[in-house]
């Protein structure tokens, strides 16, 4: 993370929406994508999840909602979601839809936290649960906690596939993080170390592909078994990219530590491992992100997922 200041980074937004509001920043992004959301032991071990992070991110977050509410619910000062609410979505016939950020709606934050979990009644949907952080957060827990918290978590979702390191950080809330959608693709190219969240939906879809890679890539073993399994992968990313288990798969480290690149030159280490796991890559073709050219948003997508190609 050569010439990378982590608290200018926490602090300044690198997007902004044509009101003045943050539309993006840099930080730290967890995004855990993982099948059968609707069981009952992955319903809990998700609330698990979601609790650990509210304690971290206690005090900092303004507002949330869970699945039903019309509108977004207040927090007072250094006051948690009520975890009663999170609770009842332990029920698997409904679905579990919960969000909360530390800015008002419309407006980027470093802290926020979204997530889905369909019920049992929708089996071919992947779960998701997106975590977001400042970047001065890796200054406190470290890079080893940092990824000892992202295995952690892979190995209780059981995930299919899953990314952690710097990304850049959306309004928390539908609404924002659709607007966040039609400007922020410069930034994707201008940074391509920062991964992004799926801003569209389209990755509840992929069961049958991973979307990129980060610093932190987990992947299930199901999946591997398209890029030659984890010994080949890890084979041909040479020996800069480590690796450790998790429950249904394995998780990559790309170097040791976080990296942001530059245009046009993405991080030598996510390259070496982009390039082993690009047949493990989902087959989609949806748009995720606006072309900033206003051409074509699906080709853009695939440009950007394919940016560690090499």
């Amino acid at each position: 993370m050569t010439q990378l200041d982590l608290n200018t980074l926490s602090n300044q937004p690198v997007a902004y929406f044509p009101t003045g509001n943050p539309a993006a920043y840099a930080g730290l992004t967890m995004s855990f994508y993982f099948g059968a959301p609707g069981e009952s032991e992955k319903r809990q071990s998700l609330v698990n999840c979601i609790q650990y992070y509210l304690q971290q991110a206690k005090g900092q977050l303004q507002l949330y909602a869970v699945a039903g509410d019309k509108r977004h619910r207040t927090l007072s000062p250094g006051e948690n979601p009520n975890p009663e609410l999170l609770a009842k979505m332990l029920d698997t016939d409904i679905t579990l839809d919960f969000e909360a950020g530390g800015a008002h709606e419309g407006i980027a934050h470093p802290w926020s936290i979204s997530s889905l979990a369909r019920g049992v009644t929708y089996p071919n949907y992947l779960g998701f649960l997106l975590l977001s952080y400042p970047a001065s957060m890796l200054e406190h827990i470290g890079v080893q906690g940092f990824a000892q918290q992202f295995v952690t978590m892979c190995n209780q979702l059981q995930v299919e596939h899953a990314y952690a390191g710097l990304g850049l950080i959306f309004p928390f809330d539908v609404g924002g993080r659709n607007a966040a959608q039609n400007i922020i693709g410069d930034n994707l190219m201008r940074y391509p170390g920062l991964d992004a969240h799926d801003l569209s939906g389209v990755m509840i879809h992929c069961r049958n592909g991973i979307k990129s890679i980060n610093f932190l890539t987990a992947v299930s073993h199901r999946l591997l078994a398209r890029a030659g399994g984890s010994d080949t992968v890890l084979a041909n990313a040479g020996s800069r990219v480590l690796s450790c288990p998790y429950s249904s798969g394995t998780v990559f480290q790309a170097g040791h530590e976080p990296q942001i690149g530059a245009p046009n030159q993405p991080p030598e280490d996510y390259v070496a491992l982009g390039r082993a796991l690009k047949a493990a890559r989902a087959p989609f073709e949806d748009s995720m992100f606006d072309d900033p050219a206003g051409q074509d948003d699906e080709a853009f997508t695939q440009r950007w997922l394919a940016r560690f190609d090499g």
